[in-house]
């Protein structure tokens, strides 16, 4: 077998173990960004929580600016708390996309 056949052998078979693998790429990839979708929503809510707590804390010391820090922080967490059900219903509306 001379360097091109060699070559075009190689090409071949790396070309055919993609097109092999790829539904176990797209699996697998659809997994890692579900398992990113709940981390970020549980360090989103932890963090809403700590700035519901700053903004207690600035409430009760007497800040003026401590009900408009409590407001955005309640908001904040209904905004992250309300995220995942948003997007599954954006989805329905738009034909299914990706599940």
């Amino acid at each position: 077998m001379n360097t091109k056949n060699k070559i075009i052998f190689v090409l071949l078979s790396n070309v055919i173990t993609f097109i092999l693998c790829q539904p176990a790429f797209a699996a697998s990839l659809k997994g890692t960004a579900d398992a990113l979708g709940v981390e970020a929503t549980k360090i989103g809510l932890a963090l809403g929580v700590f700035a519901l707590a700053v903004a207690g804390t600035f409430l009760a010391l007497g800040k003026q600016e401590g009900g408009q820090k409590v407001t955005f922080a309640v908001i904040g967490i209904i905004v992250i708390l309300s995220a995942p059900t948003i997007i599954s219903i954006l989805r329905g509306v738009t034909g299914g996309g990706i599940a």
